[in-house]
């Protein structure tokens, strides 16, 4: 298969880590990272709160999902909750939306129920509003390639909508496009935006690797869930509509009945068996 060019975007890619967000690199690039965002004393404060949370809440009981074990399901104690409102955070992302809201955050981690890589998808696939949202990426821990660190596919936001939800196919930018997996502190900060191919590898070695993940986007946005920064400019609010309402049919809905269809045949073909001749 052709390999794509991704242009001058490379010659960018250095220029997306830096100690100040510069928004038109972000916007061509897809990604950018920020160093040293985060106060230390208030890591410090986070990482005990998560290690109390962890230790009471997940170690021994955490809720796994076969298809994103990495998705924490457990209600987060208050000062994790509101990770989103972080000062220092929102001062950055203030310069991409000034008039500044979420969509929403949660944590997402490798710990030992979820070793394995997560595969090459964005993000806009399974959210819904508008495509301009960024996903701020706050590590607790060091995120890096050796434990499942956060890795980007630069540019291919570009692409926009893929038309589906699931793995992406690399195969269609070739094997040159470049894979980017940041090495990143406690304090840093890594901004994807909604639309850029991103994955992780598995964790090989070292601490759990601990991400909060938080999407912010313009408060026009209908889909925003609460207000940060400046003034509301949403229309309508599909926040306050139940989102598994939002269809009637659907592909999620059709996978759902197929999905039950399934089970009870497997049911009624396991009871068959079981049954004495």
């Amino acid at each position: 298969m052709k390999s794509l060019d991704i242009g001058d975007v490379r010659d960018l890619i250095a220029k997306a880590d830096a100690t100040e967000l510069s928004p038109d690199v972000y916007r061509e690039v897809g990604f950018f990272i920020v160093r040293g965002v985060i106060p230390q004393n208030t890591i410090k404060e986070w990482q005990d709160e998560w290690g109390h949370f962890y230790e009471e809440k997940l170690l021994n009981q955490r809720t796994v999902d076969p298809f994103n074990p990495v998705h924490v399901h457990e209600a987060l104690p208050p000062v994790l909750a509101e990770i989103h409102k972080c000062p220092e955070l929102l001062d950055v992302m203030q310069d991409l939306y000034p008039d500044l809201a979420l969509f929403m955050q949660r944590f997402v981690i490798k710990d030992r129920r979820s070793r394995t890589p997560v595969f090459v998808h964005n993000d806009f696939s399974y959210d819904y509003g508008w495509p301009e949202k960024t996903t701020v990426f706050v590590p607790l821990s060091v995120s890096n390639k050796d434990n499942g660190g956060i890795s980007f596919y630069p540019g291919t936001h570009h692409f926009g909508y893929l038309g589906d939800a699931g793995e992406v196919n690399t195969e269609i930018i070739g094997p040159d496009w470049p894979l980017v997996c940041p090495s990143l502190e406690p304090g840093d900060i890594a901004l994807c935006h909604t639309c850029t191919w991103h994955c992780s590898p598995p964790h090989g070695g070292g601490p759990d690797r601990v991400l909060v993940q938080v999407t912010f986007q313009p408060s026009s946005d209908p889909s925003s869930t609460e207000l940060l920064r400046g003034e509301w400019k949403a229309r309508y609010r599909l926040s306050e509509m139940p989102r598994e309402k939002f269809f009637v049919r659907s592909r999620s809905t059709r996978l759902r009945e197929l999905q039950a269809q399934v089970n009870r045949f497997e049911e009624t073909h396991s009871m068959d068996r079981k049954t004495p001749v």
